[in-house]
């Protein structure tokens, strides 16, 4: 049966010439340098400027399209095709892949228009386009046309078994059944909203409460919208790795069940690395030779099946003397579903450049999306400390030396930084405009840290990726500051300064990137207020908002409020109330209990008046805590022989994510309603939206004030079986604008003591 298939020049002299080492900084240089040169370049050229090309041909009955754009291009009675590219030092030969691409496009030419020769130019270009050397070449028509059919038979083979594997997957897919015996409550509605948004090419926003199954609600749809060809990929995108257990099962037992899909997750290189050293074939014996060993894991891994989990990658990695992250990225070429981090898809730095690029047809399925918009705003802000500097400085100078041009790159950085004096008496300001130099030194420094890279000797690794860490954004960022979405923020601490390009909403960044692929699905059980989210999430009037209530009987959790005002001038009056009201709360039922504060300053305050009474009960967040201390807090949870009384902030390692069912939890309190620390940063958020939205603190401080308020409350209640209670300590709680960001289904107790719901509960009086 014929096949048609569409590939890029790009892509198939990557697919034909592939390297043998994984060497460092050769990406990022292109990326860097090259488009600079090619600008430069371009603009003494006469003929036409990246001359798009396309053509079909036919090998053994299928039809390949082979396309791209070429550099350059003269027309004449002996036309010219060049290729530029960018490097530092002069080749004694054109590298095999740059003369590749030149004689795909100078294929097409012929066959375009009609000529028998074609003269191939691959011209080696410096920083600022100055032409360091140049290899020129007349070919004939058919040894041209030979050749990259030659090519071309090379990647069918690939195409048709990737092909084949498509055709099975799809009739799995159509025979493929919900993974669980019978949908629970909502999910049947969810999965019908969300193949609906994949076949009309929408963006979906749900919100979803604990309990709903979202995972293999909204995995099934896509997969089905997959096998009738409504989408390519899957991305399915969390803010923690914790997060891709519940899909990882419900992709297993869909696989158990006949699912011939390919599962791979991607996990950061620092957690799969075996050893964090640079990639470079002269010091990691894996970085050698890697690509010519890739190929028979994979094909190990294909033959084995098709969930390629992180300990799946690891022992493979290992056995074939393989770089799992490496390794780990090609998978995600090869893969339907991938399971990754936000940052791939929306850090411009981190994202997955081989899929992005060059694909237009995947669906993104964002959990706990509530993440996304701080997340995204992060990784597109960019910011400069003298101080930061001056420490990569001192480093420097003691392996390089001071004359070296890295260091005086630092140095005149810092310095620049350092004479920038506020316009009055005040250690921030914010400007409208930001000195050029500033850009043009930060450029410098990136330029001398990525030459750094490829060399053996000298700056540890580390420094020179946390260097460009602090470069490429700034200078991102610096490029879109007339978008209006960015503030020029200036901080003087002693004689150190920093600038920080503060990014106030990344809504058209959300927008474009997802609005490039078939679909993108937002789903969380703090996704509120859904159409305010939407908003802030870059969705347009032709999006969806949906929501699903709790499947949990509401009298299971009794709700109380206390009028207590926890405003930061009141909580040192306030404080010895508010102990007294967990101490009530913890002599109510024996059991296990949480008090979320707004801060650790705040928590240490009411410690101070539970010491006493409660001491032997205290569990204590604290700002140290690594990954044996929070195992230690869930074990001590789930010991029975004594109640515990747990005190942690809002928005930190124990108000979202963990579970503590049954009895491990029965009841929880959340001091404050949440509210971000004034600063900075804040008032320009807040100045921003309320140019955008028109309420600038609703949507910069009390919608994700409120939104740490359900995480934490949410805690409670994690099954049909659970019962308990929740206080919420604050004023501001019996306010309509605050009372309407709750959920509906809380229900609140009009009693002053208070007293737990049990096995029998009838249904609660609702206030």
């Amino acid at each position: 049966m014929e096949k048609a298939f569409r590939i890029s020049v790009r892509e198939l002299v990557a697919f034909c010439f592939p390297p043998q080492d994984i060497t460092p900084g050769g990406g990022l240089t292109d990326m860097l340098l090259g488009s600079a040169a090619h600008r430069a370049a371009q603009k003494k050229r006469d003929g036409e400027i990246e001359k798009s090309l396309s053509r079909l041909f036919i090998l053994e009955d299928n039809t390949i399209e082979l396309f791209g754009r070429m550099d350059a291009f003269a027309d004449g009675d002996l036309p010219l095709v060049e290729e530029m590219k960018h490097c530092k030092h002069s080749p004694d030969a054109p590298f095999a892949e740059h003369r590749a691409q030149a004689v795909c496009y100078a294929a097409m030419v012929c066959l375009e228009k009609g000529c028998d020769r074609v003269q191939i130019s691959i011209s080696y270009l410096a920083a600022d386009g100055e032409l360091v050397r140049r290899f020129d070449e007349t070919a004939d028509r058919d040894a041209l046309i030979r050749q990259t059919e030659a090519w071309l038979r090379m990647y069918l083979q690939f195409a048709l078994r990737e092909a084949g594997h498509r055709e099975n997957r799809d009739a799995s897919l159509k025979a493929l059944r919900f993974p669980y015996p019978a949908y629970r409550d909502g999910q049947r509605e969810l999965a019908k909203q969300v193949y609906t948004a994949i076949s009309r090419k929408r963006r979906l926003f749900a919100s979803l409460p604990t309990g709903t199954g979202k995972s293999a609600a909204v995995l099934f749809p896509a997969l089905k919208a997959m096998g009738e060809g409504k989408t390519g990929r899957i991305l399915y995108l969390t803010a923690r790795n914790t997060a891709r257990q519940s899909p990882l099962e419900a992709l297993a037992r869909m696989q158990a069940q006949g699912l011939r899909a390919r599962i791979t997750v991607l996990t950061a290189k620092e957690k799969l690395c075996p050893a964090l050293t640079r990639c470079h074939p002269d010091d990691c014996p894996r970085a050698r030779g890697h690509y010519l060993r890739e190929s028979a894991a994979v094909e190990a891994l294909l033959k084995q099946g098709g969930l390629w989990t992180d300990e799946v990658i690891l022992s493979i990695a290992d056995e074939h003397r393989l770089c799992p992250f490496e390794l780990a990225l090609t998978l995600t070429e090869l893969a339907d579903v991938i399971l990754m981090d936000l940052n791939y898809a929306f850090d411009p730095f981190a994202q997955l450049k081989r899929l992005f690029r060059t694909h237009r047809d995947m669906t993104l399925l964002i959990d706990e999306a509530h993440h996304t918009l701080d997340r995204v705003r992060e990784s597109l802000t960019g910011e400069l400390d003298s101080g930061t500097l001056r420490e990569y400085r001192t480093a420097a100078g003691k392996t390089l030396g001071r004359r070296h041009p890295y260091y005086k790159a630092l140095s005149a950085l810092l310095n620049t930084l350092r004479a920038e004096e506020p316009p009055a008496d005040t250690d921030e300001w914010r400007t409208e405009e930001m000195p050029d130099i500033l850009c043009t030194l930060t450029g410098q420094l990136q330029e001398e840290a990525v030459s750094l890279l490829a060399q053996p000797l000298g700056v540890p690794l580390q420094d020179l990726f946390q260097i460009l860490r602090l470069c490429m954004p700034f200078l991102y960022a610096a490029q879109r500051l007339s978008t209006g979405d960015y503030a020029i923020l200036w901080r003087r601490h002693g004689k150190e300064r920093s600038i920080c390009l503060y990014c106030l909403s990344p809504a058209g960044e959300i927008a474009r990137i997802t609005g490039q692929q078939q679909s993108a699905v937002f789903f969380s059980a703090t996704l509120s207020p859904l159409e305010s989210m939407k908003q802030l999430l870059g969705g347009g009037e032709e999006d969806v908002c949906f929501a699903l209530p709790s499947p949990f009987p509401p009298e299971n959790l009794r709700v109380y409020i206390c009028g207590l005002s926890t405003r930061y001038r009141d909580r040192a009056d306030t404080a010895q109330a508010v102990a007294g009201l967990i101490g009530d709360m913890f002599r109510s039922k024996r059991g296990n209990y949480i008090v979320y504060f707004p801060s650790y300053a705040y928590l240490r305050l009411v410690q101070l008046q539970l010491e006493e009474s409660l001491h032997s009960a205290l569990w204590v967040q604290t700002p140290q805590m690594d990954e044996n201390d929070r195992e230690a807090f869930f074990e001590a949870f789930g010991d029975d022989s004594s109640p515990r009384l747990g005190l942690c902030v809002l928005g930190g390692l124990f108000s979202e994510g963990i579970d503590l069912p049954g009895n491990k939890l029965i009841g929880a309190m959340v001091v404050g309603v949440g509210l971000p620390t004034p600063s900075q940063k804040q008032s320009a958020m807040q100045q921003r939206y309320e140019e955008l939205f028109g309420d600038g603190f609703h949507f910069a401080s009390r919608i994700p004030g409120m939104q740490k308020v359900l995480q934490a409350g949410g805690r409670v209640i994690r099954s049909e079986t659970d019962r308990g209670v929740l206080i919420l300590v604050d004023d501001r709680y019996r306010q309509p604008v605050y009372r309407a960001l709750l959920p509906a289904h809380w229900q609140f107790r009009r009693e002053a003591a208070i007293t737990h719901p049990t096995e029998t509960s009838a249904k609660e009086k609702q206030v």
